[in-house]
């Protein structure tokens, strides 16, 4: 005879599933669609590639879409060819444009301009440790 605490394990085992499941697809109704990210660059062309990669792959592990603006604040260096580069490769919906003089970050976000369903996130890379909220980037 199998001993009742076996079943009981079982029962509050599943139950326990069905609960998290519950929580797991109310927590996703809630989250937005797509993350935005904003990246305020200046001479960032060592990085840039991998800054861009690490975004899209931390998009896709959590199966979310992501969108990527650069405002560029007049690079000397090859920031814009290779950002240019993977635009034009299709891999990555991305959108480059040029700052012109100190903006504020209201007037960035403005230029990025955000959709209603997606979370943006401006990270300003002319800032020391800023690249820290990238994924996958350690600075």
């Amino acid at each position: 005879m199998v001993p009742v605490w076996i079943f009981l394990c079982y029962g509050l085992a599943a139950v326990l599933v069905h609960l998290m499941h519950g929580m797991y697809v109310r927590g996703r109704v809630s989250a937005p669609d797509r993350e935005h990210y904003i990246l305020v660059t200046r001479n960032h062309g060592q990085q840039m590639e991998w800054y861009l990669r690490a975004i899209s792959w931390y998009a896709r592990l959590r199966g979310r879409d992501c969108r990527i603006t650069v405002l560029d604040e007049g690079s000397e260096d090859d920031t814009l060819a290779i950002t240019q580069r993977i635009k034009k490769s299709g891999d990555l919906e991305l959108a480059v444009y040029g700052l012109s003089g100190w903006q504020s970050e209201d007037d960035m976000r403005r230029q990025a301009a955000p959709a209603e369903d997606e979370t943006a996130l401006l990270i300003d890379l002319r800032v020391p440790m800023e690249a820290a909220k990238i994924p996958y980037v350690h600075v």
